[in-house]
């Protein structure tokens, strides 16, 4: 199980952006993340590696905007 967690650097990578945009996402529960651990200043946040392959998947065949 433990294998399957992604860290937001690793997701990062896969989505090609910056953590700290991962990081926000996953605040806002745009992307799927499980707190393992919440503390006074931080959480410790990680993400499974299906969620991510499943929230990739849903958005590759969606139509582009039209700005």
């Amino acid at each position: 199980m433990v294998d399957s967690l992604l860290t937001a650097q690793e997701v990062a990578v896969l989505l090609h952006i910056r953590p700290v945009t991962v990081y926000s996402a996953a605040a806002k529960g745009r992307i799927p993340s499980v707190t393992l651990w919440t503390g006074r200043r931080r959480s410790l946040i990680r993400f499974r590696r299906e969620d991510i392959n499943r929230f990739i998947a849903d958005r590759a065949g969606r139509p582009k905007r039209a700005d």
